[in-house]
């Protein structure tokens, strides 16, 4: 029997202290987490499974190395995080939410080199793609089944598709909002969008909007209001779907970009984004919604819009993509995805001629 393909996962290490500085135990942040859910040490430590004394020798330690207490106990009030605390927690949330993506293709690509030193017989499919949530859920997906993979490298939407067309890549994810504001954006891909030599399967539908802290404390609804307030905002990256779109929605309710307090704030990731908002770096952001209920941020939904998989005709009838549509389609995907908000399933799987896409 074969042995399995091996897979490769990169992660970030935080060192702190005066130097030489030493590597922050990762159980340190898992156990800041638990304490800022439950309120109380003897809880937290259960929810990560550590000792009491362990739990709190690691807290004192670090609380030195830092220069201030991590924590703080009140008696009769449990125990909170300090200032220092809850920002350590949130910085790691917003880097590990920029950086993940570029970690996890970086380790695609290593896994990709290893197949062919060691002569895999099925190498993994290389998809460029715009940033998505449950993209990255599918790679999971199929990494822990027998059967294909996917190397998904995680760049704009319209690099994608470009990449696609210079033969960089054997998919391309890219996503048009509907109706005449995807008409208009649509224009962008055309030069690179070929009827007679390419298909699509339809990804996923998700909305996609503005990103608030939980309440909307400035009472944001529209990107007018983002304008009037002075709010500060933080925008996707240039050359992603959603900053396309942003541009297009601004241009067409007569906002010039330099009204909007941080147009040129850029994050990588919706999630990015999120958190630059729950940390209070920001106070608006554009997004999709999953990325807004998962750092428990409020949502304005501005449009909903189509997660397209672009190919090459031909690409559509190897048996390993039949093989990943197939996926798409399965019950236990749909299942998986059925518990992401802001997503819609439906259409998942089916597959396009590129005409049906741009009209």
């Amino acid at each position: 029997m074969p042995l399995p393909r091996p897979t490769l996962d990169l992660d970030l290490v935080w060192k702190a202290g005066h130097q030489p500085r030493k590597s922050v135990d990762p159980e340190l942040f898992a156990l800041l987490e638990a304490i800022k859910n439950t309120g109380k040490l003897t809880e937290a430590t259960e929810q990560v499974g550590m000792p009491y004394r362990q739990a709190w020798g690691l807290i004192t330690a670090w609380s030195e190395r830092m220069g201030q207490p991590l924590v703080s106990k009140e008696q009769g009030r449990g125990t909170k995080l300090t200032e220092l605390g809850e920002k350590l927690l949130w910085l790691r949330e917003r880097i590990n939410a920029r950086l993940t993506p570029h970690l996890e293709s970086a380790a695609s690509e290593v896994e990709q080199q290893l197949s062919e030193i060691l002569n895999e017989p099925n190498p993994a499919l290389t998809m460029f793609a715009s940033h998505d949530l449950v993209l990255a859920e599918l790679r999971e997906f199929l990494r822990t089944r027998p059967g294909p993979k996917l190397d998904v490298r995680f760049v704009g939407s319209l690099e994608s598709v470009v990449a696609l067309c210079k033969n960089r890549c054997e998919l391309a994810g890219f996503h048009i909002p509907e109706g005449g504001l995807g008409r208009e954006i649509l224009r962008k891909y055309e030069p690179w969008l070929k009827p007679r030599a390419q298909r699509v399967v339809h990804f996923v539908r998700r909305n996609q909007g503005l990103l608030v802290p939980t309440g909307n404390p400035l009472a944001i609804h529209t990107l007018k209001d983002i304008a009037a307030k002075g709010a500060r905002f933080i925008n996707r990256q240039r050359g992603s779907g959603t900053h396309l779109a942003l541009q297009r929605m601004l241009l067409e309710q007569g906002i010039e970009t330099n009204e909007i307090n941080g147009y040129y704030t850029e994050e990588f990731t919706h999630l990015a984004v999120a958190a630059a908002i729950a940390s209070g770096v920001a106070d608006v952001g554009i997004g999709i919604e999953a990325a807004a209920r998962r750092l428990k941020l409020d949502f304005i939904p501005l449009f909903v819009e189509d997660y397209y998989l672009l190919g090459k005709r031909e690409t559509f009838e190897r048996a390993d993509v039949e093989a990943i549509v197939a996926s798409l389609k399965s019950e236990e995907f749909a299942a998986h995805v059925r518990g992401i908000p802001g997503y819609d399933t439906v259409q998942t799987g089916k597959i396009s001629n590129v005409s049906d896409v741009i009209g």
